[in-house]
């Protein structure tokens, strides 16, 4: 049998993790930033294919009866 912990394991959703959040974030900014010195075209075709993407989240969403409207 496996004991529970003692306490609930805290999560980054809880007041207290702004350092933490701020890490995540200029983590993934830094991640999708492109270097200065990459090409328009290759810039255009990234921009591109992630229009792509989000058009076929979208229709998947509508597909699925899922609202896009909050």
């Amino acid at each position: 049998m496996v004991s529970m912990p003692s306490s609930p394991r805290r999560t980054l959703m809880e007041p207290g993790h702004d350092a933490e959040w701020a890490r995540l974030a200029a983590e993934k900014r830094s991640a999708l930033t492109p270097p200065p010195d990459t090409p328009i075209g290759q810039l255009l075709r990234r921009g591109q294919d992630l229009s792509a993407q989000a058009v076929g989240l979208l229709r998947a969403v509508e597909r699925g009866g899922g609202s896009t409207r909050a």
